[in-house]
């Protein structure tokens, strides 16, 4: 994976990543995929925060997604 170094694209690519783990892992739970995505997008974008992090995998993973 590459470095996501504009926080504005975190979102879409919590989404690829998302796809992605769901190809290799279709019956991994919700909850581990979040977190999954969690960490992705804390240690691959620049710049961002814990809580920003959390933001973007609550847009896009937990709430109303249908992953």
């Amino acid at each position: 994976m590459n470095r996501i170094e504009n926080k504005a694209i975190a979102a879409d690519a919590a989404k690829l990543f998302t796809e992605q783990v769901r190809e290799l892992a279709p019956d991994i739970p919700r909850a581990a995929l979040c977190d999954m995505v969690d960490d992705f997008i804390y240690y691959q974008t620049d710049e961002v925060t814990r809580e920003e992090a959390r933001v973007v995998v609550n847009e896009t993973c937990r709430l109303g997604s249908k992953i």
